[in-house]
């Protein structure tokens, strides 16, 4: 499904316990495949958060906005080798990800304020026009002044289903990272943003979701989240310093 070139996919999400998390990965074992990276489809996420200075993203997520857009600088395993710059939009029960890699100079020159060398790129045209998440990032960031949040860690277990183009993910041990904005720290403090015995399952599809899949959730309809792991990190770190979100 397409809107003003923009590729959306359904995305739904559930709170859910680690009983359910048992009952429903022996379910996927059997009609699904784990995702081909990381241990059987396992891998450790740290994504970094961009906002203005109005916090406006984490605002518009509060006050229910139904459009809305986040930026993010996202690693795997705390290694070097993949760094992604993405920008997520949310258009009502829809979502829409573009992705750029970027290096670790690159990197470091977005967290330091910096998004000329997305400039360079874009008069040289050496992205090929291709660099779509980078190049919007470039026109926010000039006009919003985007600047690091706050750091998002958890576990994610991924499956995934060609019908439908499905990916289940199972994220859990979801922390909040303090006073810091080196995703590349291997000894980051950080604090739970989630209870206790509870974790996030989100399914992301295209047109279709496999009758299965559907047999599958039906249970947990009333478990359905509205809440982002941005959202709720960057509350767990405003508690953990004794402040509000602004």
């Amino acid at each position: 499904m397409q809107y003003k070139n923009h590729k959306l996919r359904h995305e739904l999400k559930y709170q859910i316990s680690y009983n359910d998390y048992y009952e429903l990965r022996s379910r996927a074992l059997v009609f699904m495949r784990h995702d081909e990276h990381g241990s059987d489809g396992t891998y450790f996420i740290r994504s970094l958060y961009l906002d203005d200075i109005f916090m406006s993203n984490y605002n518009q997520k509060m006050d229910g906005w139904n459009r809305r857009r986040k930026y993010r600088i996202r690693i795997y395993d705390l290694s070097r080798d993949v760094i992604k710059f993405e920008v997520k939009d949310k258009f009502d029960s829809f979502i829409s990800k573009v992705s750029s890699r970027i290096n670790y100079q690159q990197y470091q020159s977005i967290i330091d304020g910096s998004f000329d060398f997305v400039s360079d790129m874009v008069l040289s045209n050496s992205d090929g026009g291709n660099e779509k998440a980078l190049r919007i990032g470039y026109v926010d960031f000039s006009t919003k002044i985007l600047s690091p949040q706050v750091i998002v860690d958890y576990d994610r277990e991924v499956f995934v289903c060609d019908e439908g183009n499905v990916r289940m993910t199972f994220d859990m041990n979801l922390r909040a990272g303090q006073a810091s904005s080196d995703i590349f720290d291997p000894l980051l403090p950080t604090v739970p943003a989630y209870e206790s015995g509870r974790m996030i399952l989100e399914v992301k599809y295209d047109d279709y979701l496999p009758n299965f899949i559907k047999h599958m959730l039906k249970p947990l309809g009333r478990w359905q989240l509205s809440q982002s792991k941005y959202a709720m990190c960057c509350l767990a770190q405003a508690n953990y310093f004794g402040k509000e979100v602004f």
